[in-house]
């Protein structure tokens, strides 16, 4: 007997709830992170990944399976917590902390990057594998109800931070609102990896 792979529509979607709610609370921050970038990073980076996405896309007929669905969903969410990891340890530069570095902001770039990289699959094998209509109807309009609390929770965050810490500049107030988006992060792994069921064929 053969295992195979199931998506519990229900767990998918909490996933994709904290998945919208993360991007909502991390977007402020994505202007302070890449402050230290040279203008023109953002398109070489941007072709580079833009020419890497074509073979991947090249590949659909043999990798539009469910397991390489799961597969790239979690490294994509495994990539992302990594960093967030990486960057808490070691905020911008050891030597300063709180102040821009061009190295890190470049990483966190490219991170970022890679799991674009495969969002044009992940995108298609959602429609092909989610199949039901109503389900990927939820589906969307659950990520802009994420994407909104997400937003403001980041705002109620970084007005707790000014207003009862009296923390003012931007660079701090990245970093602790990453130690939030961590949590957060973590809570996705284990849904995604929940939201894929074995079942026997």
């Amino acid at each position: 007997m053969q295992n195979t792979l199931r998506i519990n529509h229900k767990t998918f979607i909490c996933y994709k709830f904290f998945n919208s709610i993360f991007f909502g609370i991390a977007v402020g921050s994505y202007v302070t992170q890449y402050e230290p970038l040279k203008i023109e990073d953002f398109p070489v980076i941007g072709i580079i990944f833009s020419l890497l996405a074509i073979p991947i896309a090249m590949l659909y007929k043999k990798i539009m399976k469910i397991d390489y669905f799961y597969r790239f969903s979690l490294l994509v969410e495994l990539i992302m917590l990594i960093w967030i990891t990486l960057f808490l340890i070691d905020p911008w530069s050891s030597g300063n902390k709180f102040q821009n570095s061009y190295q890190i902001a470049l990483i966190i770039y490219i991170a970022r990057h890679i799991t674009f990289l495969f969002g044009d699959f992940l995108g298609r094998a959602e429609t092909i594998f989610i199949k039901k209509t109503e389900t990927l109807s939820k589906i969307d309009m659950i990520k802009q109800v994420g994407i909104i609390s997400g937003m403001i929770i980041s705002i109620l965050f970084y007005n707790i931070l000014e207003n009862l810490f009296e923390i003012t500049e931007n660079a701090p107030k990245v970093f602790y609102i990453h130690f939030l988006l961590c949590f957060i992060e973590i809570i996705i792994v284990l849904l995604l990896i929940k939201a894929f069921e074995k079942e026997t064929k």
